[in-house]
């Protein structure tokens, strides 16, 4: 037996592991969207058969134009009834008649030559001839012994007349169309025709036989091309169509469902046309399609979302939210109005899902948020889908272009108006295009848009927060409050450390330059770059830039204790952005923001003072960890930079670019840079970006050949120093 150890562990390991409950929590997302799909499948349909009475009453969900499909048949099977037959002329008919004449006459004359045989004999041959032709055809008025005594006793040129009459007779008769059907209207001329013969009775008699005998229809029927003649018969009966209007009743409680009730309701999509199972089935694959496709598309474009499992569930969260919703306003029901009722979907807030996504994650992925979400709008809707897909679609796009270049947080609150404008401009489109629409429809469609703007703008204030902190995600909006210069932490650093209040300012702007052209994200790196030296708000007068007069209080301690006081403000600063609730996101520039680095400057005069080497270069360097993110080495690049440039003697457009590139190197070959993602193009852009900045701030003049040339002969020496 499995032990009860054993069971835990292994469930320790896979379902209650950290992948085992994302998995878990997938795919309760994935069951929940199957569940609320399916069901407006499910729910919306009948099973109805026709005797049945009606549970309930059944209304048309939307406007349509359906087939009368009694109507149509009936005028198509009346069509194929006025197709004539299709016949092909057998033009051997007339050499089959006359061959069928001829064998005849030559079994006559066979009898009657045959001299073993008395006359008597040949009569009774002769007899059992003709009367096999009489019985066969059913003829009336010849007597067969009669006939056989002409025949037994006509000499050779009887029988020569009675075949060229024979012959003349078919050859009148089948020059004129004959079919099967009109076969026994021609057999019935016979008689009338032998009468113009100048013969003897028994002779016509003969003639009459004979010719009964051979004739035959000169026209053949052909099937197949009757066939095809009655189906484009059958296919130029136009489709007879009537209007059903939105919310007209189908069929009423109680009522007997008829074989026409069924056809109207297949047409609207109202009845049931596969089972459970398979609604279930198509619903799900249809589902997962879309899942996985967005999964590959994440794993192509934003792997770092992908990786990070809190990201995902707040995706799963949101979409699952208003999907919900979105199932929510499809039900609801306005007063009897069910013309009113089916507008309803112009109420659903997909731009508040985008505006969320867009501000929590990033603007790219909510578009995809949006396409997926507009996409099962439709698949919830009642009626005609178009509209409600295309007013989801467009009010989400519009809500991620807004919220992605917010400047103040009171952008967010004006996005309900934008949102409703082009709401209202998307459904009077649609109601050009889908002309159903009375002019109250589109009144109240219009009043629906516009209410769906400001919800949209309401739910995103008022769920943004909460999600920011239950997921731990620094939104854009927290982004722009923290850079607000009234923060307390900012305002504070500008009253007790300016030097350092205006080097952060300076990286800020140093490091968002380079930000948007290696994908990393400006604001973060903004934000990021004014709290990063917060943590020098303890011991601020220990920090270069804020040393106002000469006096340098390094000069009286020991470097190690330097060192310490300079590596402290790491942790002073991560404990003060804690204790204020900063986000993870800014704390972590508070504390990778120097990595693991040497403090030089203290290091090497801690070497100059211990002649016996005995010092401990790890004492002179930060705790880390490295960056992890292009965002915080961004700032790492900028801080060391912006101090260094700032330092420079007479700083020409050369030196700059040489300083920065030379940090920038250090930086690289000292492996702060091995943990985060940035490319040596990535590099190589930086570089580009800082100087170009740095030279619009601090050069004093461009360094030409020619002043080189002289400074170098000279003998000009050039003092280049870097600070914290």
């Amino acid at each position: 037996m499995i032990s009860i150890t054993f069971l835990r562990d292994y469930l320790r390991k896979t379902i209650f592991s950290r992948m085992g409950r994302q998995v878990f929590i997938y795919l309760g997302f994935f069951l929940l969207v199957i569940f609320i799909i399916s069901s407006n499948f499910m729910g919306a349909q009948v099973d109805l058969k026709p005797g049945q009475i009606s549970p309930r009453n059944i209304r048309s969900p939307h406007t349509a134009i359906i087939t009368d499909e009694a109507r149509t048949k009936e005028l198509q099977e009346k069509a194929a009834q006025q197709v004539r037959k299709v016949y092909r002329e057998d033009r051997e008919a007339l050499a089959e008649a006359e061959q069928d004449v001829s064998d005849f006459l030559a079994q006559v004359n066979g009898i009657k030559q045959n001299e073993a045989l008395t006359r008597a004999e040949k009569i009774n041959q002769l007899q059992v001839l003709v009367s096999g032709i009489i019985d066969t055809y059913d003829l009336e008025g010849y007597k067969s012994s009669e006939l056989a005594a002409y025949l037994a006793d006509a000499g050779e040129d009887d029988m020569v007349s009675v075949k060229e009459g024979t012959l003349l007779t078919l050859n009148r008769l089948m020059s004129q169309p004959i079919t099967e059907e009109a076969l026994p209207t021609v057999a019935a001329q016979v008689k009338e025709r032998a009468e113009m013969l100048s013969y003897l009775p028994q002779a016509r008699n003969v003639v009459e036989v004979m010719t009964i005998m051979a004739l035959r229809p000169n026209l053949i029927y052909d099937a197949a091309a009757t066939d095809e003649a009655i189906e484009e018969a059958v296919k130029q009966v136009l489709p007879v169509q009537r209007t059903i209007q939105q919310g007209q009743m189908i069929i009423r409680e109680g009522d007997p469902v008829t074989q026409e009730h069924i056809d109207i309701l297949k047409q609207l999509g109202v009845q049931r046309s596969a089972s459970l199972g398979v609604t279930l089935g198509g619903v799900a694959m249809f589902v997962a399609m879309i899942f996985m496709l967005s999964i590959a598309y994440l794993r192509m474009y934003h792997r770092d979302i992908l990786k990070q499992g809190r990201l995902m569930m707040l995706l799963g969260l949101i979409f699952v939210l208003i999907v919900a919703i979105a199932k929510g306003i499809m039900v609801l029901q306005i007063g009897d109005r069910p013309e009113i009722n089916a507008l309803v979907g112009y109420l659903i807030p997909v731009s508040a899902g985008s505006m969320l996504v867009a501000i929590l994650l990033n603007p790219q992925v909510a578009y995809l948020f949006t396409f997926v979400a507009a996409v099962f709008v439709g698949m919830l809707s009642q009626g005609t889908p178009v509209p409600f897909v295309a007013n989801a679609f467009v009010s989400g796009a519009v809500g991620v272009l807004w919220v992605s270049r917010l400047n103040q947080t009171g952008d967010l609150a004006r996005s309900g108006l934008y949102i409703a404008g082009v709401n209202t401009l998307t459904i009077i489109t649609m109601s050009m295009l889908y002309t159903g629409m009375t002019g109250t429809m589109i009144l109240t469609g219009v009043f629906f848009g516009i209410l769906n703007g400001f919800l949209s703008a309401i739910l995103t204030i008022g769920l943004l927060p909460y999600l920011e902190t239950v997921f731990s995600v620094t939104s854009m909006v927290k982004l722009l409050e923290l850079s607000n210069p009234n923060q307390e932490l900012l305002r504070k650093l500008l009253v007790e450390a300016p030097g350092t209040y205006h080097h952060s300012i300076m990286v800020g702007n140093l490091a968002e330059s380079a930000a948007e052209r290696i994908g990393a994200h400006p604001l973060t790196v903004r934000v990021g770059a004014y709290y990063h030296d917060i943590g020098k708000l303890k011991r601020p007068y220990f920090f270069v830039e804020n040393q106002l007069a000469s006096d340098n209080p390094h000069e009286k301690i020991a470097p190690s204790l330097s060192a310490l006081i300079i590596t402290s403000h790491i942790k002073d600063g991560v404990e003060m952005a804690r204790e204020k609730r900063l986000p993870p996101q800014i704390i972590d520039f508070i504390e990778q923001h120097h990595g693991d680095s040497l403090v030089k400057y203290f290091y090497s005069r801690a070497l100059e003072e211990d002649k016996e080497g005995n010092v401990n270069q790890e004492t002179f360097r930060y705790e880390g960890p490295k960056p992890q993110s292009k965002e915080v080495a961004l700032v790492m690049l900028a801080d060391s930079v912006e101090a260094a440039v700032r330092s420079l003697q007479d700083p020409t457009q050369g030196r700059i670019e040489g300083m920065v590139r030379r940090i920038i190197k250090e930086r690289l070959n000292d492996g702060q840079l091995d943990e985060c993602d940035l490319t040596f193009r990535d590099l190589n852009i930086i570089a580009e970006s800082f100087s170009k900045v740095l030279t619009g701030v601090y050069h004093s003049r461009i360094e030409y050949p020619e002043t080189l040339a002289r400074e170098f002969e000279g003998g000009k020496g050039e003092h280049e120093s870097s600070g914290n």
